[in-house]
C-alpha cells in the first residue's frame, strides 16, 4: 500500500500548504508520479481538477474560520491567497452561494473536505453544511431499541419503523395518511432521533395524535447541520451522510461531538407527487 501512503502524503503537503504557495511539481514528486500523471490521475478519481480541489478547500477553510473567528474579510482573504476582497468575495460567493459577511452570521456553506485516498475514496464531496443555535424542543414520538446483534445496519431499523408495510410508525404518529389528496396531514417536519441505544421516529407534540407517546427534548445548543438536495431518497441519502459527515467532514472540521444524539430532518409531503419531487433532509449533529 505504499501507493496509498504517498498519495495521502501528497494530500497531507496540500493541508500543510493551504496558506502558502502550492507547488503542484512537489505534490507529484510526493506522490511519486509524473506531473501530468498525478493531474489525470487525481481528476479521474476525484471528479474535480487539483486545483478546483485547492480552491475550494482554501475556501472551505476560510468560511470556517469566518464563522469561528473575528478576523477581518481582507486578512482571511489575503492569508488564502486572494489580493483583493473583491476577488475573495466573488470566489466565495461561486462556491457557497453567500458572502463572507453572511457566512459569519451562520449562514450556510458549501464544504469540500480533504480527500483522503483508501480502497475508496473519501471527502472531495461538495456539503451543504451550516452551524445552528438550536433553542430547547421538546417532540412526542416511538422508539426502538437499536443494537447490531439484531439489526445489521441502521438501515435496517430505520426501514422497519418508517415502512407502512412493517411497523408504519408515522401512520402511528398522525391521523391520516400518505398519499391523501383530502389530507395534509402528513406535511412537514419529521424527526428520527439517534440516541445511544435506540431509534425514535417523532413530531413536534402539536402535529401527533392524543395519545401516549414517548416524549423527546431535543437539546438547546450548537450544531452541525447537513442537507441534502430536493428529491432524494431516504434510505440512499442518510447512508450518504453518514459517510460523509463521519467519516470524512469530522475527523478535520475542529469540531468534535458535544453529545451522542444524532437527529435526522426528513421536510415531507402527504401528496406522493410533492414528496417525491420537493423531499429533503437534514442531518444535525452536536458539537462544539
Amino acid at each position: 500500500m505504499n501507493m496509498i501512503k504517498q498519495l495521502n502524503a501528497a494530500i497531507a503537503y496540500i493541508e500543510r500548504n493551504l496558506c502558502e504557495e502550492i507547488d503542484t511539481g512537489e505534490i507529484a514528486r510526493i506522490a511519486c508520479v509524473s506531473h501530468d500523471s498525478f493531474l489525470r490521475f487525481f481528476s479521474y478519481m476525484t471528479g474535480m481538477t487539483l486545483t478546483g480541489y485547492i480552491r475550494r478547500r482554501r475556501l472551505t477553510e476560510a468560511a470556517c474560520e469566518l464563522q469561528r473567528g473575528r478576523e477581518r474579510v481582507i486578512d482571511i482573504a489575503v492569508k488564502y491567497g486572494y489580493d483583493s476582497a473583491d476577488s475573495f468575495t466573488r470566489a466565495f460567493v461561486r462556491q457557497h452561494g453567500i458572502t463572507p459577511t453572511e457566512a459569519r452570521r451562520g449562514g450556510a456553506l458549501t464544504i469540500c473536505s480533504p480527500v483522503s485516498f483508501h480502497i475508496i475514496i473519501k471527502g472531495a464531496e461538495k456539503m451543504n453544511f451550516r452551524i445552528v443555535n438550536l433553542e430547547e424542543a421538546t417532540v412526542r414520538g416511538i422508539s426502538k431499541p437499536y443494537s447490531t446483534a439484531e439489526y445489521s445496519t441502521r438501515e435496517a431499523l430505520r426501514h422497519l419503523m418508517w415502512d407502512e408495510r412493517a411497523e408504519g410508525i408515522p401512520e402511528q404518529l398522525c391521523d391520516g395518511g400518505w398519499n391523501r389528496s383530502d389530507s395534509t396531514a402528513f406535511d412537514g417536519i419529521w424527526y428520527g432521533i439517534w440516541q445511544k441505544d435506540s431509534y425514535m421516529i417523532a413530531r413536534d407534540s402539536l402535529l401527533t395524535k392524543d395519545i401516549p407517546l414517548e416524549q423527546y427534548t431535543i437539546p438547546a445548543g450548537k450544531y452541525a447541520a447537513f442537507t441534502t438536495e430536493q428529491g432524494a431518497l431516504a434510505w440512499e441519502a442518510f447512508p450518504r451522510l453518514f459517510e460523509q459527515v463521519f467519516d470524512a467532514w469530522l475527523p478535520t472540521a475542529g469540531y468534535r461531538l458535544r453529545s451522542e444524539e444524532i437527529i435526522e430532518v426528513y421536510h415531507l409531503f402527504t401528496d406522493k407527487e410533492l414528496r417525491r419531487k420537493y423531499r429533503y433532509y437534514e442531518l444535525w449533529i452536536p458539537v462544539e
